[in-house]
């Protein structure tokens, strides 16, 4: 009988040690943030913004003043550009695909701009069109945190 107790005994314990040495279930990783509700600093500096130019990481690095820059746009070359006098700072947007005109519409656009002498940046970038106020688009692509307002004749 003292046999079968220690017995009955050392299979309890093994029994517990099993138990508490098993993994419990693995929990579900959680689920990313949808991009659309929830609104990165960047984004939400972008569209606060109310001056035409380029915005990169929620900052204006390129901001078009009517004293002293130029603009021009062409609906049939589907692009618009702005630039100083001296053509020393300049942003020129080329529409790839069609030009939008309304909210969530998407469009690829080839964006070069110079902020610097000789230093002139390229960037291809897919946007989409958060806002459409006081004859003005805000395109904004959220992976690059890269923004452009441009008037809406532009397009």
């Amino acid at each position: 009988m003292k046999k079968l107790i220690k017995i009955g005994f050392l299979l309890f314990i093994v029994a517990i040690t099993t138990a508490v040495s098993c993994p419990g279930p693995k929990p579900e990783p959680p689920e990313p943030p949808d991009p659309v509700v929830v609104k990165s600093a960047e984004r939400i500096l972008f569209e606060s913004s109310t001056n035409i130019g380029l915005y990169i990481k929620g900052s204006c690095v390129l901001e078009y003043d009517d004293d002293l820059f130029q603009q021009a746009y062409s609906s049939a070359r589907k692009t618009y550009r702005i630039q100083t006098d001296d053509q020393n700072k300049y942003m020129h947007i080329n529409y790839t695909e069609s030009i939008p005109s309304e909210v969530d519409q998407e469009t690829v656009c080839r964006i070069t701009y110079r902020l610097a002498e000789e230093e002139e940046t390229m960037l291809i970038v897919k946007f989409i069109v958060l806002k459409v106020s006081d004859g003005n688009l805000w395109l904004w692509n959220e992976l690059q945190k890269t923004g452009v307002v441009v008037p809406q004749q532009s397009v």
